[in-house]
């Protein structure tokens, strides 16, 4: 579930019972008159219920009707009445914010708890609005701040911090709210279905600082830390709210865990360490979830420098091939940015130059390759890629030369070679990129090196490689003309001539 939230039961509009029709519809309907004058007629029938347990005084709440849930009260109401789903007047007033009828309940004597049948609290629902009189309100009559709701064991803190309300934030930390809190791990034993495919669900052991990060709300991430959270805390999965923002494109409360002292190279069980999240984002991925650009202060290359002059580690490999975004839509591609991935070879898979160049700045290793052997050099020419991938969608030719001829100068070697043989030229042949080619010649790579099977990048054009199963073999005329224009040759392992 994305919020931490609730919220109370909607009161289903029941039959009523006959004593009491006339006075229930009358408040029901947010008539104030005629529900006075029904109430004077039937005093007796102030309580009476509807099917589902839910009374007049529910409904004058309900409506924010200060004048009548008074008059309800005075004529004997029950105020701490519940209805089949839990809701009772507290818990309908403390949806909607109302301080007026919030104090009228307390001075009549309401449960300042009165809990759901989920365990959220009046305080709980309170805090997810910017009425932070009210929440005092409650606070001064006694209510828990470090109360647990049952459906994932969260607190107020936390109900705050997810709604994106920093005063609420700094009103429950002066109340004595644990600012460390975990809310419930959960355990969820049909993780894989029969196919089998791990599923996206919720592990819970979130912090109110996670919270702060995933909603990007900086002003309760600071407020956070001046409270005392821990600023490294980590959820199931290791992530810490440094991570959880840059995961989220939320940079300004990165920036604000930053410059608190949060740990910059604390990975998670990916792998996945801030910095390479902020590369992966500069050029956002467009894959099923709905990316949409950050709208905050920050941007990823300031913070992707702010990192780095923190002692970011610009090497940092990927451990395991991280969850796709959307498991639905994006299944099955960018393959490549696999076990052993760097922020570099990230960078240069995109045509990323200006990051390819912050991270060159600061000592990133041009040589280092993954587990399918991609070095950043033959990422940028698209080797490895594919038409399934999600990042690196709308890089262009130009944008490979340029990164290329970075790595190239910071001493990435041209004739490098993956786990099949191939090169950085086969990248330029299979994306149909010439000038690329001509380029990789003109510093010198070999247009007749051959793979482990025994093929140059002539056979590729010609479409004598099998692609494997999944992909058409292509052929490539053009491409196998200016190879052969160049010197290409056919390779020993081709047996078609």
């Amino acid at each position: 579930m994305k919020f931490p939230i609730r919220v109370a039961p909607v009161l289903l509009m029941f039959a009523c019972l006959p004593a009491q029709a006339d006075l229930m519809s009358s408040v029901r309907a947010n008539d104030t008159e005629a529900a006075l004058s029904e109430l004077q007629a039937q005093a007796a029938a102030v309580n009476a219920p509807m099917s589902d347990g839910t009374t007049a005084l529910h409904w004058a709440v309900y409506n924010n009707n200060l004048a009548l849930v008074e008059q309800l009260i005075a004529a004997g109401a029950d105020i701490n009445v519940r209805n089949e789903y839990g809701a009772s007047p507290m818990s309908e007033a403390g949806v909607i914010g109302s301080h007026a009828i919030l104090k009228a309940l307390l001075d009549a004597g309401a449960d300042v708890e009165s809990p759901t049948l989920e365990g959220q609290t009046v305080l709980m629902s309170v805090v997810r609005t910017p009425n932070v009189d009210a929440a005092r309100l409650l606070l001064e009559h006694g209510a828990n701040p470090n109360a647990f709701e049952t459906w994932r064991g969260q607190t107020a803190l936390m109900f705050a911090a997810t709604q994106s309300q920093p005063e609420m934030v700094t009103l429950l930390l002066e109340a004595g709210a644990d600012p460390d809190a975990v809310s419930t791990l959960e355990d969820w034993p049909r993780q894989v279905t029969n196919e089998p495919r791990p599923q996206s669900r919720p592990l819970g052991g979130f912090t109110a600082l996670l919270f702060a990060a995933r909603e990007g709300c900086a002003a309760c991430a600071a407020a956070l830390v001046k409270g005392g959270a821990t600023l490294d805390k980590v959820d199931p999965n290791g992530i810490t709210p440094l991570l959880m923002a840059t995961l989220n494109a939320r940079w300004d409360v990165a920036k604000v865990l930053i410059e608190a002292g949060a740990d910059v190279n604390r990975w998670d069980t990916w792998g996945r360490a801030p910095l390479y999240s902020t590369v992966d984002y500069n050029t956002v991925p467009r894959g099923g979830r709905p990316d949409r650009p950050s709208l905050d202060e920050t941007t990823p290359m300031e913070l992707a420098r702010l990192l780095l002059e923190r002692g970011a580690n610009p090497d940092m490999m990927l451990k395991i091939f991280p969850p796709y975004r959307s498991l639905g839509n994006d299944r099955g591609g960018d393959s490549m940015l696999t076990v052993g991935t760097t922020p570099l070879i990230r960078a240069a898979k995109a045509g990323d130059v200006e990051m390819i160049a912050l991270l060159l700045e600061f000592d990133a290793r041009p040589d280092l390759w993954n587990q399918p052997g991609y070095t950043p050099l033959m990422a940028s020419s698209g080797l490895g890629s594919s038409a399934l991938d999600h990042r690196a969608k709308f890089r262009v030719e130009a944008q490979g030369i340029a990164s290329a001829r970075l790595l190239l100068e910071a001493g990435a070697d041209i004739e490098a070679r993956d786990t099949q043989g191939r090169t950085t030229l086969n990248g330029a042949v299979q994306w149909d990129w010439p000038d690329y080619v001509r380029f990789l010649l003109e510093q010198g790579a070999d247009i007749n090196a051959e793979d482990n099977r025994g093929y140059t990048v002539l056979d590729h054009a010609l479409g004598r490689v099998s692609a494997g199963g999944r992909f058409a073999v292509e052929i490539n005329e053009p491409m196998a003309d200016l190879l052969v224009s160049l010197g290409a040759r056919a390779g020993s392992g081709n047996t078609s001539e």
